[in-house]
């Protein structure tokens, strides 16, 4: 009997011959031009289609060739994220500066595997190739060759010794802002603060694009280029500007409507930790992410997640054993985070750009519907409630009835702590950190000046001033491990969250039933099948609008806000 594997149809044997008709074409006009530059021929096999298109032969040779210098960027950049992940739990503190020089050392690496000459010209030929033989190019390739070309203009310019500078300063930071916190000591976070100021000033000005001859982007526009890509700083600026406006006006308003009602119950007694991480793993689970690919970690830094498709490491702070709704919240980010990350195009683009997710603003909405907008509805909690009493055993506890639990993690109070803000004063927390961040890297803002400068804003939007250093400016990791540009993408994350979610509801009806239930598969579904598994096929605003069908806006952020706490109050 003839094995399945051992048939070759006649369209496969002709897609063969056009493939290796096209390669020898190109190869013949290689000669002519230049004979000494010609490699070794190598022929795609007869047979069966590649699983992987990383490794399918394409009739340009070039663009092969640039497939296989972004596929072992790839594999660097993996490297690297599963050394940070243990840098943040396993390893032990004697590896300390040995995994500071080794991060530094292939972060190097891999910028100038991908910011030389070579992978220039390659793209250019590329380029050409697809213009006068648009037919051996499909959607996947012309949007792979164009994130290639992204990439190599955001890092060619860019010194290669500052790239090193960073990556050390990046991990160091983490255990320096660990520390400057836990004794709210500003003496020292201020010189490290004003170094990674200055340090990214001077990779950004490498970075500016030019507008014409005479006028350059603003540095900072460089910064939030690299978490978001296609976002405006004057764009966002006028997106968060209509957004306080209307939050100014709600917040007011929810916080008479709560006064109206008794306050909720809180949470008394022991939660023990290795109980929450148990109760964390199990909810992931059940919401679609998969162990086999990854893991949930404890540690003493800050949250993160990351990794890669293959290896997904989600990171969380140690428990609180006061309560385990601020554990199991961070669990539920970055869970969106990882469920995003598993999903993306890995059998197919493993390590090229196109595989990757689309940015923080992206990643961020997918965190944030899982954790803000799934995971503090009340059906949600009709869905815990019972297994969290009977695993931290508070039988007949009230506080842990369902509606208490939803009126704990809703409640409204504007506070000094973004991480465990409302969902309505969050915005106000980034909107503050967006603003400092953009006036140290333009230089309007002095480091020394940050702590004032800081609660005149925090008193300003929210009429609360911080008691302490570590209430006020230290209390984020970001600036500390050089994330200047990143805060804008929690406020656009959400913004885009509800604009999914409401896209959503119109396609899936029953998703307060199948809350109820626990059954998170055909959420998962819908939004692997519009998004995960989608990659960078389109750019961010495209995606959206292909969702949504509308470009980005705060209207669906606000009518969920709006119902959730003034029509359900």
């Amino acid at each position: 009997m003839t094995s399945n594997k051992m048939i070759i149809s006649i369209k496969q044997i002709t897609h063969w011959g056009k493939r290796v008709l096209s390669t020898l074409r190109d190869r013949v006009k290689t000669f002519l031009k230049s004979p000494k530059t010609l490699k070794p021929l190598q022929l795609p096999a007869p047979g069966f289609k590649p699983a992987t298109k990383q490794y399918e032969i394409h009739a340009s040779p070039d663009y092969m060739e640039l497939k296989m210098a972004f596929r072992d960027i790839g594999r660097m950049n993996a490297i690297l994220e599963t050394l940070g992940r243990d840098f943040l739990t396993a390893m032990p503190d004697g590896a300390y500066k040995s995994r500071l020089s080794q991060i530094g050392f292939l972060y190097r690496r891999m910028h100038e595997e991908l910011a030389n000459q070579k992978i220039a010209t390659l793209i250019e030929k590329a380029h050409a190739h697809e213009q006068k033989h648009p037919d051996d190019w499909d959607l996947w390739d012309h949007a792979n060759l164009r994130e290639m070309e992204i990439m190599y203009r955001h890092h060619c310019q860019a010194d290669p010794v500052l790239i090193e500078k960073r990556a050390r300063l990046m991990y160091e930071g983490r255990r320096v802002h660990r520390e400057v916190r836990r004794n709210n000591d500003w003496e020292t976070a201020r010189p490290f603060l004003e170094n990674m100021v200055d340090l990214h000033r001077q990779l950004a000005e490498t970075k500016c694009l030019r507008n014409n001859e005479h006028e350059t982007e603003a540095p900072y526009q460089a910064l939030l280029r690299e978490y978001i890509p296609g976002a405006r700083v004057d764009e966002v600026e006028t997106l968060f500007t209509h957004l306080e406006k209307s939050l100014r006006r709600l917040l007011p308003e929810v916080l008479e409507r709560q006064a109206n009602r008794p306050a909720p119950l809180p949470l008394t007694g022991n939660f023990p930790s290795d109980q929450q991480m148990w109760l964390n793993r199990s909810l992931l689970s059940v919401m679609g992410f998969d162990f086999t690919r990854g893991g949930l970690y404890e540690t003493g830094h800050n949250p993160v997640e990351g990794g890669t498709p293959d290896d997904t490491r989600l990171v969380i702070l140690t428990a609180d054993t006061s309560t385990f709704l601020t554990s199991m919240k961070s669990a539920l980010h970055e869970g969106g985070h990882g469920i995003y990350i598993q999903g993306l195009p890995r059998d197919t683009w493993r390590y090229q750009p196109v595989g990757q997710d689309l940015g923080a603003a992206v990643q961020e909405s997918q965190a944030l519907l899982i954790e803000m907008i799934f995971g503090r509805t009340k059906e949600f909690f009709e869905y815990l409630s019972p297994r969290a009493e009977g695993l931290f055993q508070k039988f007949a506890d009230p506080a842990m009835r369902a509606d208490n639990l939803f009126a704990l993690r809703n409640w409204v109070k504007p506070g000094w702590d973004r991480r465990n803000a409302d969902e309505i004063t969050y915005f106000f927390h980034i909107r503050l950190r967006t603003r400092l961040e953009r006036d140290m890297i333009s230089g309007k803002l002095a480091v020394k000046d940050l702590p004032e400068a800081w609660n005149a804003g925090m008193e300003d939007l929210m009429g609360i001033t911080p008691q302490s250093y570590a209430q006020g400016c230290l209390q984020d990791v970001h600036w500390f491990v050089g994330k200047f540009g990143y805060f804008p993408s929690y406020t656009l994350g959400h913004i885009l969250s509800a604009q999914i979610h409401d896209r959503m509801k119109r396609d899936l009806q029953n998703i307060p039933d199948l809350l109820r239930a626990g059954d998170f598969r055909p959420m998962r579904d819908w939004l692997h099948e519009r998004i995960y598994q989608k990659g960078r096929l389109l750019r961010p605003a495209a995606l959206m609008e292909e969702i949504t069908g509308s470009p980005l806006s705060i209207q669906p952020l606000m009518n969920h806000l709006e119902e959730r706490y003034l029509m359900a109050a």
